[in-house]
């Protein structure tokens, strides 16, 4: 099998190269399993990774980067063996997929999972934002007006912005997980969390976002 995970990325290229060269590769390995690496039974999996490669994971993406894994259209399954891996971490991730291809990847990830094995996904925390949007209503005659307008702003890219399909509040996310036959399921909170192999949150992504786990039953 080829190796891109040592492809050398140089700054002194543009940066339209770099997404030539990404579309070029993504065309190339997308849902091709002759490049896909082998998955080992008990791996860990990086779920929508994007840029974020962690090697201690299989990273899987729909678009290939440097040190990806398994590039493919992860709507259309997993191409992993039933209950073959003891984690799944997904951050940011959830929220580009629609409504009910979420729900397809939720079975899916239940099904490759061994069990009582971890999910963990990290979503846009909708909770977060309306909250500060009503506390900021809520100042009455000291609204500060300029702040409230911002926070529209933010509600409305949450939604629409960077390739969004659905947001999520825990109750919402919860009973997705449910639904696909998880359990146990809590909402954590930043690098806090029941298996520790887990806990490779973005610092970045803090302030923002909804921690929660599940176990496949």
């Amino acid at each position: 099998m080829l190796d891109f995970s040592k492809t050398q990325i140089g700054f002194d290229r543009r940066l339209s190269d770099y997404s030539k060269i990404q579309w070029l590769m993504t065309k190339l390995l997308r849902n091709n399993r002759l490049f896909h690496r082998k998955v080992g039974p008990g791996s860990y999996v990086n779920l929508g990774c994007g840029p974020n490669i962690n090697r201690d994971f299989v990273n899987i993406d729909a678009s290939w980067m440097p040190g990806l894994d398994i590039c493919c259209d992860i709507t259309r399954g997993l191409p992993i063996t039933d209950e073959f891996v003891s984690g799944i971490f997904s951050e940011h991730c959830l929220e580009h997929l629609s409504l009910d291809d979420a729900r397809t990847l939720l079975a899916e990830c239940r099904r490759v999972l061994v069990p009582k094995s971890i999910i963990r996904i990290v979503v846009p925390d909708l909770e977060h934002y309306a909250r500060a949007y009503v506390n900021a209503l809520d100042g009455g005659s000291a609204v500060n007006t300029t702040n409230v307008r911002h926070l529209m702003a933010r509600i409305n890219d949450l939604f629409y912005g960077s390739g969004h399909r659905f947001i999520y509040d825990f109750q919402t996310l919860a009973d997705l997980l449910s639904e696909a036959g998880f359990g146990e399921i809590k909402r954590c909170s930043f690098d806090v969390g029941s298996d520790k192999r887990l806990l490779i949150d973005s610092p970045a992504r803090r302030i923002e976002s909804l921690y929660v786990e599940a176990t496949k039953c």
